[in-house]
């Protein structure tokens, strides 16, 4: 009787260790798209107000990071670039860099592709030229529209599937312990 009881207790932990495993993995694929959804809406509007408000590039990525990603340590890389904007001496580049590299790390969910066309936007924002700046910025838009449209089948194709599947390898694990 306890035996049955125990192997219950841990048919049920092994069931919702994959059920909760499978969330995870869906919620990458939806934090994924957000994510890129977010730095298209956050560029045009950094675009926008360098262009036509003429504001400094400074108060521009720290009003972009508390309007689009509402101070996400994990996400905000326009709030890190503004605070490194000051370390480097008004390099640009070198402090978009740096932001990009922390968000690497920081967010796990984000491809290859994503940090790299991301990374990209330094040279877009870095420009004196608005003329030019804003047409690497609708190149740099336009480019994570595709990947947030690539994130959205790859979300509805696999992020539905991952739950199905862990909980398909936990009942596997449990005939097999039982």
């Amino acid at each position: 009787m306890i035996g049955l009881t125990i192997k219950m207790i841990g048919a049920l932990l092994i069931i919702s260790g994959g059920a909760m495993t499978g969330m995870k993995i869906k919620r990458y694929y939806i934090k994924r798209r957000e994510m890129l959804k977010k730095m298209q809406d956050a560029l045009r509007y950094a675009d926008d107000a360098i262009s036509i408000e003429n504001a400094l590039l400074d108060e521009v990525l720290i009003s972009c990071g508390e309007k689009f990603f509402g101070g996400s340590r994990e996400e905000d890389v326009f709030g890190r670039a503004a605070a490194y904007l000051k370390e480097e001496f008004g390099s640009f580049e070198r402090a978009w860099d740096r932001a990009c590299a922390e968000l690497e790390e920081k967010c796990v969910y984000l491809k290859k592709a994503d940090i790299e066309c991301i990374s990209g936007i330094g040279k877009a924002l870095g420009h004196s030229d608005t003329d030019r700046q804003s047409a690497y910025v609708a190149s740099a838009v336009k480019k994570l529209a595709a990947l947030e449209e690539q994130a959205s089948e790859a979300e509805s194709r696999e992020g539905r599937n991952a739950v199905k599947i862990a909980l398909a390898v936990s009942a596997a694990v449990i005939i097999i312990l039982f």
